[in-house]
């Protein structure tokens, strides 16, 4: 039995021997073929293992990253309620600061009266007096 491809052919059947050497020159290339594509399958793997590699790296970076900033955010919100408990103590002691101005301006007042009345008496005691 002949192959396909001889049998298609018009020419006289090629002799045995070169239909041999031209089977094992083609399984020799499609052996070369297909060394290469295991060579670039190989080569591939190896990349993407790299790549994972390199994505594991940046994915334990981004943790620390993250975990660090989760410190930041929470010694922020100390420091935040820290302010306002400082600034609600300000403002309780600016209240209370109001207050004693405005006893004491009550207080000065009442001296000023007092000082006045005081001066009247004075006047009163002299013209009696004289």
């Amino acid at each position: 039995m002949t192959p396909p491809e001889v049998a298609d052919s018009a020419g006289p059947e090629p002799p045995a021997e070169t239909s041999v050497l031209e089977t094992h020159a083609r399984l020799l290339e499609r052996v070369n073929k297909l060394e290469q594509r295991v060579r670039r399958g190989e080569e591939r793997r190896w990349a993407l293992l790299h790549i994972m590699g390199d994505l594991n790296e940046l994915n334990k970076r981004l943790a620390q990253q993250r975990k660090a900033m989760m410190h930041i955010l929470v010694d922020y919100e100390q420091d935040r309620r820290r302010v306002v408990r400082q600034s609600e103590r300000l403002d309780n002691s600016r209240r209370a600061l109001l207050h004693i101005l405005q006893d004491v301006h009550r207080s000065n007042e009442r001296l000023g009266d007092g000082r006045k009345a005081m001066i009247h008496i004075m006047g009163d005691l002299r013209e009696t007096t004289e």
